[in-house]
């Protein structure tokens, strides 16, 4: 049984990386849920089929009118009154245009979600979701309801539809979906399973590759990958910046820091790509300079509503030039408070910035979540940015607003000037850093071990087609009963790669536990130049390993990395399995098949090129120190992503270790340590690819 751990980054940890998952492996056999589970299990795929139609399940409809009253029934009736209040005044209704990047609605959505939150049982929940689902805004409630499955303790384990297949709009340009409903108008069969393989639309990236190239869309195929934009989309889910303390003890998973490295590892794989598509480094700009890449996003809403665009060499209007300057007074508030070395808490206590587990601080004020300090004065350097660059404002407390791909987590990464902005944040992050120490050499070595050799299979990209339902896009008339039947696939041909191993000889002149950590990065031709391209290496996979005395020898395929999760299975056939197993005919494992945080296997390499594309990969193996936070402690492994935990990481190494510090090369390179050069080859043949 194979385990993946959140995001921790591209590890992309976030990525989440293998890093960051519990020692050892899961138990032998499999857990099967029960019927109990199977209910909840049953709901969620039906609570979010149709979202913009009506509940068709008579089993809900009763509920459908009014939510539960009873104070008994909630955990926090505070909480609870003060969503009563609100909505009473008047919410976003149902079929309005929703973004998290507005005060209003952000905090609309953050009482809908403490109303599920603090139902007190199952059967309060299940009612107040079926309310909720006719009577409140289909954007809020998908955001609201995903995270109280995340969240809610007697949650734990449930899997949920993938997003991109309950709200296609978002990740399916707008010709696909306009192809499957007018072929659904002329098409009666369209959609149901005695139609067979005619049930597809075939789907493009804004570029198709590899023709239509020009500029950022020559990475379309990357920026617009429905598992990327995903695993995105879930990670601030998991950790959303309006929930922390205690409550929540997101604090446990050293949230600040996590931050930080996600990005850092989405950028340096964003890099990457850039890299092997000949585009260069990643352009920088100025805050009250225009952006010179603009970026239309093909997407529409549900409504038709084209997602706001912007032209090249954008400029903000003359009327909000303003805002250029809160925007510098809260990145001088950040960079003033890593410079002068330390701050305050609330109580008085001084936090040192020159010790390095003060990056979670850091992340914390950048993020202005829940679990930083003194907001009030560090703002939100990231959600300003985007509102501004998005020609909206956050503060709008009109009915609607009009928001662009940047201000919708499932479509941010599509657009180019989200990697352009998360690399300017991110020099507050290296900033930070660049007041640490150098590593020590006991700090970086592991005396008695040494990577002898390295030797990898040959790695081979591809382009493959992948299907997606997209049926929630087609409003069903007919009976829920059907639903077994009817799928609309969306057919899009995305990257992937050639599972691969590497084999790993050690000597070691000890027998105990070690980490073994991997990084990929970009070629480089003089040591020095590391100083430089190590923030653009990418965490590839991380574990413990047993050595014992004398030789060891690793052998490691791509598809056991921890952090990587593989396709989930589509909408239709996961609802078919949950039902089988409801109805007594099969078992539903309970396992992490269908995890949503992990970043996408077929992502783990870059596209390589027909002559070959050069990488740097990176061993190094360190001591095994258990974390202070005993591991196991509060969340089954084999099916949880350990949200809150505490008990995600292997050891409390920093993330990104050893290159989240300037080096001294006059004794880095270790025995310990190990660089490896390997070519990533790719082919255009289909045929090819299907052996793999």
């Amino acid at each position: 049984m194979r385990l993946t751990v959140a995001a921790i980054a591209l590890c992309l940890v976030a990525l989440a990386s293998a890093a960051y998952v519990p020692v050892g492996k899961p138990v032998t056999g499999s857990t099967y849920a029960d019927k109990e589970f199977l209910v909840k299990q049953k709901f969620f795929f039906e609570v979010f089929r149709n979202i913009h139609l009506p509940l068709k399940y008579e089993e809900y409809i009763p509920y459908t009118k009014t939510w539960v009253i009873d104070e008994s029934k909630y955990t926090n009736y505070n909480e609870v009154t003060e969503f009563f209040d609100e909505y009473k005044l008047g919410f976003l209704s149902k079929g309005e245009v929703f973004t998290i990047y507005n005060k209003d609605y952000l905090k609309q959505t953050y009482l809908l979600f403490n109303f599920f939150y603090n139902s007190v049982d199952w059967d309060t929940f299940y009612k107040n979701v079926v309310w909720a689902r006719e009577n409140i805004s289909e954007g809020m409630f998908i955001y609201a309801l995903t995270m109280a499955a995340f969240h809610r303790p007697d949650l734990n384990g449930i899997v949920l539809p993938a997003i991109y297949e309950i709200y296609p709009y978002y990740f399916f340009n707008t010709d696909v979906v306009q192809e499957a409903l007018y072929k659904k108008i002329y098409e009666p069969k369209f959609g149901f399973a005695s139609n067979g393989k005619y049930n597809v639309v075939y789907s493009n990236f804004t570029a198709v590759y590899p023709i239509d190239y020009y500029g950022e869309d020559k990475l379309s195929y990357f920026t617009e990958d429905i598992g990327l934009n995903s695993y995105y989309y879930y990670f601030m889910l998991e950790y959303p910046f309006f929930l922390g303390e205690s409550k929540f003890n997101l604090f446990k998973d050293r949230r600040g820091e996590l931050y930080l490295y996600m990005y850092q590892q989405l950028i340096a794989r964003y890099y990457l790509e850039r890299q092997v598509n000949f585009l260069g480094p990643i352009e920088e700009f100025s805050w009250d300079q225009p952006i010179k890449t603009g970026y239309y996003p093909k997407l529409s809403y549900w409504n038709g509503l084209p997602f706001y665009g912007r032209n090249d060499y954008y400029s903000v209007p003359k009327d909000q030039y303003y805002k250029f300057d809160i925007l510098k007074d809260y990145e001088t508030r950040i960079r003033q408070v890593i410079d002068q070395g330390y701050m305050y808490l609330d109580d008085g206590t001084k936090i040192d910035f020159r010790q390095p587990e003060s990056v979670d601080y850091l992340g914390n004020l950048i993020n202005a979540n829940h679990d930083s300090y003194d907001a009030d004065y560090y703002k939100s350097i990231e959600l300003y940015a985007r509102f501004l660059y998005s020609g909206s404002d956050y503060f709008y407390s009109g009915s609607k607003v009009w928001p662009s791909a940047l201000m919708q987590f499932e479509t941010s990464m599509r657009d180019p000037f989200f990697y352009q902005l998360y690399y300017k944040m991110l020099s507050y992050y290296w900033q930070f850093k660049s007041y640490l120490p150098y590593y020590t050499v006991d700090q970086l070595s592991y005396k008695g071990v040494e990577i002898k050799n390295v030797v990898f299979d040959k790695l081979m990209t591809y382009f493959e087609y992948f299907d997606a339902d997209i049926s929630n896009v087609i409003p069903m008339s007919f009976s829920s009963d059907k639903f077994f039947d009817f799928s609309v696939l969306a057919r899009q041909k995305r990257i992937n790669h050639k599972p691969f191993t590497y084999t790993m000889d050690i000597s070691s002149e000890y027998a105990g536990k070690g980490v073994v950590r991997l990084y990929m990065g970009p070629k480089f031709y003089d040591f020095n130049q590391l100083q430089y391209l190590k923030k653009y290496f990418v965490e590839v996979d991380q574990y413990v390993y047993d050595f014992v005395v004398g030789k060891n020898t690793i052998v490691r395929n791509s598809r056991d990395y921890y952090w990587s999760v593989r396709d989930r299975t589509t909408y239709s056939d996961l609802y078919k399995k949950i039902m089988t197993a409801y109805n007594g005919q099969d078992n539903f494992v309970l396992d992490m098949s269908e995890a949503h945080c992990g970043f996408p296997d077929r992502l783990l390499l870059p596209k390589g090129l027909p002559s070959g594309y050069e990488l740097t990969f990176y061993f190094i193996v360190t001591p095994y120190y258990a974390p202070k936070v005993e591991q196991f402690s509060t969340y089954d492994y084999t099916y949880s992503c350990g949200v809150g935990s505490g008990s995600k990481y292997v050891d409390d190494l920093p993330f990104g270790f050893p290159f989240d510090r300037e080096i001294n090369f006059s004794y880095f390179f270790t025995k310990n340590m190990y660089f490896k050069d390997v070519l990533v080859y790719h082919t255009d043949d289909m045929k090819l690819n299907k052996t793999f």
